[in-house]
């Protein structure tokens, strides 16, 4: 599969994969997210929260802002993307 042929959930935890913001290492915010992934909000903040559902992303919270990483479930599953 190619870079572009990504949807939207898999563009997230391979953008966090590729990043290193994996579990045990620092996050992203909403707001990196935002910028750096140059996705739509509403539609990131449904898609974290769907990949938080199914045990790939994990947060910590920070000042009051929440910081999202991979899980190792997460990892594995970007991995798979590769094979």
């Amino acid at each position: 599969m190619s870079r572009g042929e990504y949807t939207p959930h898999q563009k997230l935890l391979v953008f966090l994969h590729n990043v290193g913001a994996v579990v045990g290492k620092p996050g992203k915010s909403l707001e990196e997210l935002v910028k750096t992934t140059e996705m739509n909000r509403e539609e990131l903040e449904q898609i974290i929260e769907s990949q938080l559902a199914s045990g790939y992303l994990e947060y910590t919270e920070k000042n009051g802002a929440k910081y999202y990483n991979l899980t190792g479930r997460g990892i594995i599953r970007v991995s798979s993307l590769y094979t």
